[in-house]
């Protein structure tokens, strides 16, 4: 019953990491570094999400473990909210929060 939703969570998380190594990789290449731990944290921060880029290719196109993590988190959320919108409204709020966050911390560490 989830199965659609919890589809439409997997590819809005890779899109938001995608969206977010898109932008530190132009910061990077494009921005004035004032100091080694601004250009350290950048490369880290660059390298964590190309990892969870690949993860997140490989799970889509392999045995989608994660799209199944989400269906089940769905299915927990439903039960213990008693209504399938609750649940729903979580998860897209938790997608955004951590879209969010994805795409402020390149900017933050920038500003080290």
């Amino acid at each position: 019953m989830n199965e659609r939703a919890a589809k439409m969570g997997v590819w809005a998380h890779f899109i938001l990491t995608l969206a977010s190594f898109i932008l530190s990789l132009y910061l990077l290449l494009f921005w004035r570094h004032d100091g080694t731990l601004t250009f350290v944290l950048i490369a880290v921060w660059l390298g964590y999400l190309a990892y969870t880029l690949f993860r997140g290719m490989a799970d889509l196109l392999g045995p989608q473990r994660r799209m199944t993590n989400f269906t089940r988190m769905l299915d927990r959320w439903q039960d213990a909210f008693g209504k399938r919108s609750s649940a729903l409204a979580l998860l897209t709020f938790m997608t955004l929060i951590v879209g969010a966050v994805k795409i402020i911390a390149p900017i933050l560490i920038m500003q080290l």
